[in-house]
């Protein structure tokens, strides 16, 4: 009869027995860890700072309400639907055009899933206090 233990296929494939608390990912950076402690420390000269943009984050409308209180997801839906230039009704053969908030630099639609930008949402609620500030003085 054959040997009836169970072999997981991480423990087996990498030749070492793991504990019963770790996972393979959790072993291979520790591993990596301990390689990297031992080898020689870089230079300052040969070690470059490299600038990693933040993330963009996207979020839908009740993300976005959920991580902002002060904004419902009725008064979010409301400003992506003013966030275009859109036509008013037509009167004896002319169009009258409502202009945009704004924000559609902010909003992407995929498929039918609306996206808001969270940073550009944010930067738009700055300008609007700028704005309102300026028309008054």
């Amino acid at each position: 009869m054959k040997n009836s233990r169970a072999i997981s296929p991480a423990a087996h494939l990498s030749g070492r027995r793991r504990t019963a608390g770790t996972s393979a990912f959790l072993s291979f950076l520790q591993e990596t860890n301990q390689r990297a402690c031992r080898a020689e420390p870089a230079t300052a000269s040969a070690t470059a700072i490299v600038q990693i943009p933040p993330a963009i984050t996207w979020l839908t409308v009740a993300q976005m309400a959920i991580k902002y209180p002060a904004w419902s997801e009725n008064s979010l839906r409301a400003l992506i639907f003013a966030s275009k230039d859109r036509v008013a009704a037509v009167r004896k053969g002319t169009q009258n055009i409502i202009p945009g908030n704004g924000l559609a630099a902010a909003i992407r639609r995929v498929g039918r899933r609306v996206l808001i930008n969270e940073k550009e949402f944010l930067d738009w609620v700055d300008q609007q206090g700028t704005k309102e500030r300026q028309a008054r003085g």
